[in-house]
Order: structure tokens, then C-alpha cells, then sequence
């Protein structure tokens, strides 16, 4: 059965975390700091929410399970286009460190671990809100089941030479670089990923990410 937010009144579904109106915490009853970050592209139909420009962006997944496809917009292999390999997991350890005893559930049995071969300059992570037009080229609930993640939540740089930054463009519940037994990576900022550069967020999600 579908919930109102307490903050601005928007419907939400009974199992979110937050609003993905407003970004109201149900289980904290926080706001998120607003952010001046630029709209983020519409990938699906190639046009921007606002104002920030559309990207060369092109997506192709090969995964374990049919039932998680992930939005493709050009299945470009070559042509110059960046590749990037992307190892999606559940991580235990980083649910037990993160997540208070009763917020949420780590799936039992855990999803299985899937693979993606993406091509672009610009790589959306988040998941996908028919309601708000935004279809991430990585859709980590579809893909892991984490409802933790924002529909917005982080965006995947990739330069022609192989080097790659994520930015977290205002996320609820943060994006660790690395490990995550210290703070997250600050919003709106670019952290630079080395190779087979290890990202956690939402709840139990890793992403393990390097050049192709």
C-alpha cells in the first residue's frame, strides 16, 4: 500500500527508505542537505532533466539473470567509445557495517553476482523512476534488490586513456570508495578510481569497476 511523505507529501511506495521526491529519510525523519548540482541526463531518451548537456553514452550488460536488463542506447563496441567492466555483488560485510538491525534485510538467498561490459564517457548509477523520467545505465535494484540506493545517485567518469573518477551527485545514504570503514566521498566531488577500483553504496552493494 502506497505511504505519504511527511515532508512535502508526495506518494511513496511502502517499502522506500526515502522519498525519491524530496529525499526524506522514513527511518531517520532527516532532509538531505539541497545540493546546486546539475541535473543529471535522462539516458533513457537521450535528453537532459534540465539543463546539463546529453553525453555519448552507450550501455550493453551481460548479466546472470534476464530478469535485470539494463537500458541500452547505442551497442557500440568500438568507434573510440571508453569500455568499462563492471563486477556487481552483495557485500555482507559492508550490510552488517552499515545497516541498523531492523532497517532492512539482506536477501536471503543473495542475489547472484552479474557482470557488465558498459561503453561511455558518462556512466549514471542509481535506479530507475518511471515516475521522474530516470533510467540509470547502471540500475543497482534491479540488478541486486538494494533499496537503499538513490534513483540519483552517482555518476561514472570515463576518460579515453582508462582513467576514471565517480562523483556522488546527492545521494541519501552516501558512496564509499575503496573500503567503507571511514567517511563517504564528499558530494559533487570527484574521486579518481584506480584500476579495479572498488565502489560500495545503497545497502549491501559493491561494484567493482576497471577498464576495459
Amino acid at each position: 500500500m502506497a505511504t505519504t511523505c511527511d515532508n512535502c507529501g508526495e506518494t511513496c511506495g511502502p517499502d522506500d527508505l526515502f522519498c525519491e521526491s524530496c529525499g526524506y529519510d522514513f527511518v531517520t525523519g532527516s532532509v538531505p542537505e539541497s545540493s546546486d548540482l546539475p541535473p543529471l541526463v535522462d539516458v533513457a531518451s537521450g535528453g537532459a532533466t534540465g539543463s546539463a548537456p546529453a553525453t555519448d553514452t552507450a550501455a550493453v550488460a551481460t548479466t546472470a539473470s534476464e530478469s535485470s536488463p539494463i537500458p541500452s542506447i547505442v551497442d557500440d563496441s568500438s568507434g573510440g567509445i571508453p569500455r568499462v567492466l563492471i563486477a556487481v555483488s552483495t557485500d555482507a560485510d559492508y550490510f552488517a557495517a552499515m545497516v541498523t538491525e531492523g532497517e532492512v534485510h539482506l536477501p536471503d538467498p543473495l542475489p547472484p553476482d552479474q557482470d557488465l561490459e558498459l561503453f561511455g564517457t558518462e556512466l549514471h548509477i542509481g535506479r530507475t523512476s518511471e515516475s521522474r523520467a530516470v533510467h540509470p545505465n547502471i540500475d543497482v535494484e534491479a540488478l541486486t534488490g538494494d533499496p537503499a540506493v538513490s534513483t540519483r545517485h552517482a555518476v561514472l567518469r570515463v576518460s579515453n586513456n582508462g582513467t576514471m573518477t565517480i562523483t556522488d551527485v546527492g545521494s541519501t545514504n552516501g558512496t564509499f570508495v575503496g573500503d567503507f570503514s571511514g567517511e563517504p566521498i564528499t558530494q559533487g566531488v570527484p574521486v579518481e578510481l584506480g584500476e579495479n577500483g572498488i565502489v560500495y553504496l545503497g545497502a549491501w552493494t559493491k561494484l567493482t569497476i576497471e577498464p576495459g
